[in-house]
């Protein structure tokens, strides 16, 4: 489950029994033993995909009366919160509670069934308040064997790589674009091959170059190339360029990239009224050769 949004969550959404992705908790039960199940839970669901804790419920899924909406001076929301927070490191998730039924079951007055959505995470293995690791296991929550535990260590950092593309100025250079293949998980992206359709600006004329064969890019090594100035940046990536990134993980599994380039919303307006008439032909300069080096 790789999503943690609560919006049209509501009880009807529920399967008559727990399985690998939900786990209910009765209304019935002692504010000590809901902490704890929640600590768990969500340490659970951290190392095994995601899933969701439902507390106020019985065991088909249905309200069974809802629990107060404070807990001593503290809002109810506010309690699980800090409750989750004392897994480490804690899984993405969202919290939502709910006053309706909706045909499943009751709701006393002035109570709710709390809901806590926790996502697929790429941070694991996550420990829960009682320094123990859990997994989903079918309908069940039990401790992590050592051994799971190191495989989870392991797909931290062996997990699935994402790819993603940004543009920016050069660093050293403010009148030249540059885009990136940057990654947004932790794991590595391997045997990274970018094209892009057609070339344009700065990459023009270097058909023989593509796709570019990159060893690899992950959070430390992201590729950035410089692709046009600053002035023809809308001519030449405004919406008309696509591009595809196909790359593997260290098992081999194949992944691709695929967008079509959209620089106005990537980089700042270039406001050449704040700028002295020097460092004006200065860039320019700086355009102009690095446009003979590249025609040369």
């Amino acid at each position: 489950m790789s999503s943690v949004n609560l919006s049209d969550f509501d009880l009807s959404m529920l399967p008559t029994a727990e399985d690998d992705e939900y786990e209910f908790k009765s209304s019935k039960s002692p504010e000590k033993s809901l902490k704890e199940e929640i600590s768990r839970a969500v340490s659970a669901f951290g190392n095994s995909g995601g899933g969701y804790f439902i507390a106020g419920v019985n065991g088909t899924g249905n309200a069974d009366g809802g629990f107060p909406k404070t807990k001593g001076r503290q809002d109810f929301r506010d309690w699980a919160d800090q409750i989750i927070h004392l897994v480490e490191p804690t899984p993405p998730y969202s919290i939502k509670l709910i006053d309706e039924p909706n045909g499943r079951g009751t709701i006393d007055n002035d109570n709710v069934v709390l809901v806590i959505a926790v996502g697929e995470s790429q941070t694991g293995p996550h420990m829960a308040k009682d320094n123990k690791y859990y997994i989903r296991s079918g309908a069940h929550t039990d401790p992590a064997r050592h051994f799971i535990v190191d495989a989870i260590w392991a797909k931290r950092f062996f997990g699935k790589p994402r790819l993603s593309h940004v543009f920016r100025q050069n660093p050293d250079n403010s009148g030249v674009i540059q885009l990136g293949v940057v990654a947004v998980t932790q794991s590595p992206a391997i045997n990274v091959e970018i094209s892009l359709s057609p070339l344009q600006g700065l990459l023009e004329g270097h058909e023989k170059y593509f796709p570019l064969q990159i060893a690899v890019i992950d959070s430390n090594n992201p590729f950035y190339m410089d692709v046009t100035f600053f002035f023809e940046a809308e001519k030449h990536f405004g919406a008309s360029v696509d591009l595809a990134v196909s790359y593997k993980d260290l098992a081999g599994n194949p992944y691709v990239y695929k967008t079509c380039l959209e620089v106005s919303r990537s980089i700042p307006s270039l406001s050449l009224g704040k700028m002295s008439l020097d460092k004006v032909v200065g860039e320019l300069k700086s355009i102009s050769k690095a446009l003979n080096k590249k025609r040369g």
